[in-house]
């Protein structure tokens, strides 16, 4: 497969064209904007100011931190805690295919920092529905798809509302996520914003096709009600590592001195789900292309990963997707007929 010759986007990426020299049309554009120090520094400054005006007032909690147990959050939880001096609340959505590694790693960096930490499950024929759905149809636009699988899209939504409902319900006026400057479409926008402002007509139709199979409950696990979408003040969504600054080689280095470990039963893109691998088959089997080749490229372009790492982890040589998707599915199948039945 052609792939850039300086980040590591491939022929089948949708709308990608290449120059003479095999640079792609993505890396001549980011190349061609300058990049804006003040725009860096007005970032900084409004996440400061965000975080000081929220900072807590009488309140047990100044942010609920979405905690998976992956390098990014575990790294987060660590600035929050180290920078910002915050009170936090780590929640942990299990969706029942997290490594148990995952779960030894969120014990020890929690009983390290000295925070706070709640789980939060639900009813797994629920879930397994909605992975399924999402991998096997297509449930969002082509647009959402360039970025990340369907199986990766949902959960990431569920644990958003997840932990946005946990914020409501206890007061708290921020949300943070360990998202890295690859999981991200680069705007502004992303990074500091509240949910709320996009009108819940529009966001329910974003979930239709989830709502109509495999039913109408996928809503209330995909998005907030109406009436907590009232909620004020609402809390902001943060996502502050592509703002403070994010090297994978310094992440590894300081969560293994708070007892993080990699865990050895996941795909080279994951450092804490199994399910994740499942999501990369179906999606490179229906658009031919990586989930995670616009985010691999992106950290190669922000000169936060080599592009050989990112191709190592893209073209995994020791075949670790197949053998976790695997293994995955016949957690989501059963029978031999492949019928769906809630994994039992």
């Amino acid at each position: 497969m052609k792939r850039c010759t300086r980040c590591v986007l491939p022929e089948t990426f949708p709308g990608i064209s290449f120059s003479t020299d095999g640079v792609c049309s993505i890396c001549q554009d980011f190349a061609a904007r300058e990049v804006s120090i003040h725009s860096a520094e007005r970032l900084h400054d409004s996440l400061s100011k965000v975080v000081e005006s929220c900072r807590s007032k009488g309140r047990q909690y100044d942010a609920v931190v979405a905690f998976s147990g992956g390098k990014d959050s575990t790294f987060l939880i660590y600035l929050l805690k180290e920078k910002f001096d915050l009170k936090l609340l780590a929640v942990t959505f299990d969706n029942g295919f997290l490594s148990a590694s995952s779960f030894t790693n969120i014990k020890n960096v929690i009983a390290a920092l000295n925070v706070d930490h709640t789980t939060i499950k639900y009813r797994q024929d629920h879930l397994n529905g909605i992975f399924l759905e999402s991998a096997l149809s297509r449930v969002y636009p082509d647009h959402l798809t360039k970025f990340g699988s369907g199986v990766c899209i949902s959960c990431i939504r569920m644990v958003l509302t997840a932990t946005l409902r946990t914020a409501i319900e206890k007061s708290v006026p921020m949300v943070m996520l360990g998202n890295s400057p690859g999981q991200l479409l680069q705007s502004e926008e992303e990074l500091i914003y509240q949910d709320n402002k996009i009108p819940f007509a529009l966001r329910r139709q974003l979930f239709a096709k989830l709502g109509e199979r495999p039913g109408p409950w996928a809503y209330d696990y995909l998005m907030l009600t109406a009436e907590e979408y009232k909620a004020k003040p609402f809390p902001y969504t943060i996502s502050p590592l592509p703002i403070l600054g994010y090297d994978e080689a310094e992440i590894y280095r300081k969560i293994a001195e708070l007892g993080w470990s990699k865990p050895t039963d996941v795909d080279p893109n994951s450092t804490n789900c199994r399910l994740n691998a499942f999501g990369i088959i179906r999606h490179v089997n229906r658009y031919r292309f990586h989930p995670y080749d616009y985010e691999m490229s992106q950290l190669v372009r922000l000169g936060s990963m080599s592009r050989d790492a990112a191709l190592e982890k893209l073209e995994d040589p020791e075949g670790r997707v197949l053998d976790v998707a695997g293994q995955v599915e016949r957690d989501l199948f059963c029978g031999p007929c492949g019928q769906q039945c809630g994994g039992c």
